[in-house]
């Protein structure tokens, strides 16, 4: 254990153009300026909106870690990881800027993964009061409890504690497969797999701002007027979509295996595709538009 007021904790926070949210976030974690035991590594992925230099100036103890704009969520977290691992951190925090995190949650989760390095605990998140079914057991959500660590076999991002072994032992988090939406799935799935257990903590929590977005990949296709390519494009191929074949494609090779995602996957795409046809826009635009439907 590093001497009594050096480094231990780094809380490493990813952002892009919400400075209002990052802000308010930031907010919450005054308390680590009077703390040297934690930092604050806050990797701002080439905002335009005065992010970096309003935190500069309002947090000062803060530690900015600049990206380039295509970072987004799990090439953000690579390189705040990366510079934590540089500082000598012991512990690390991930945590999204569009919550309102707590203290004694903080140094609870901190304390639990040093005193079991081979832990990976996620707080209970918490919408209007409201325990979120967050993460996973078996592709099912896993509601936290009161007074107990229940298991699980992938952690949201939201607010999740990990001793730096972690990163040893497995890397850094993979931005190539996973640039955005499942960096945090794939990662803790991994660390699962090379036995690291991973916990839901019923008595710690993250205070979620407002419902993550959950659009069905038929809503997410037809929510703009664009060309059938761009719609393509926008929903199948982006790097900040969901719905990214490609991650989703990995995401099932890691969870099941060459072979079961080489069964499964077909299945997804099929379901996918007759989501987006029986959806009422499709049949409304089909039927004045045909090229659409070509």
């Amino acid at each position: 254990m590093p001497p009594l007021g050096t480094l231990r904790t780094c809380i490493v926070i990813p952002v892009h153009d919400r400075k209002r949210l990052t802000l308010q976030c930031l907010d919450c974690l005054r308390w680590c300026a009077d703390d040297s035991t934690w930092k604050i590594i806050l990797v701002d992925d080439g905002s335009t909106d005065g992010t970096g230099e309003a935190v500069a100036t309002l947090h000062p103890h803060v530690e900015i870690v600049k990206g380039d704009g295509k970072r987004f969520w799990t090439g953000a977290m690579q390189l705040g990881m990366a510079r934590a691992l540089e500082m000598g951190a012991t512990e690390i925090v991930w945590l999204n800027d569009d919550t309102f995190p707590d203290e004694a949650s903080l140094r609870r989760t901190e304390d639990l993964v040093r005193r079991n390095p081979t832990w990976m605990i996620a707080s209970t998140a918490l919408l209007e009061g409201t325990p979120q079914a967050s993460c996973s057991l078996h592709r099912r959500g896993v509601i936290p409890e009161r007074g107990a660590l229940l298991d699980a076999d992938v952690l949201a991002g939201y607010q999740v504690a990990f001793s730096a072994d972690v990163v040893r032992k497995i890397g850094l988090p993979d931005a190539r497969r996973w640039p955005h939406y499942g960096g945090d799935s794939s990662f803790t799935r991994t660390a699962h797999n090379v036995g690291f257990q991973l916990k839901v903590d019923g008595d710690s929590f993250i205070v979620l701002n407002e419902a993550p977005p959950r659009h069905d990949v038929a809503d997410a296709f037809w929510k703009h007027d664009e060309s059938l390519s761009a719609r393509m494009q926008r929903t199948f191929f982006s790097t900040s979509s969901r719905y990214r074949l490609r991650s989703l494609w990995h995401l099932d090779r890691l969870y099941r295996g060459i072979f079961g995602a080489m069964a499964v996957f077909p299945a997804r795409l099929a379901v996918m595709a007759w989501k987006i046809i029986l959806h009422p826009r499709s049949r409304l635009l089909s039927a004045t538009h045909p090229e659409v439907t070509a």
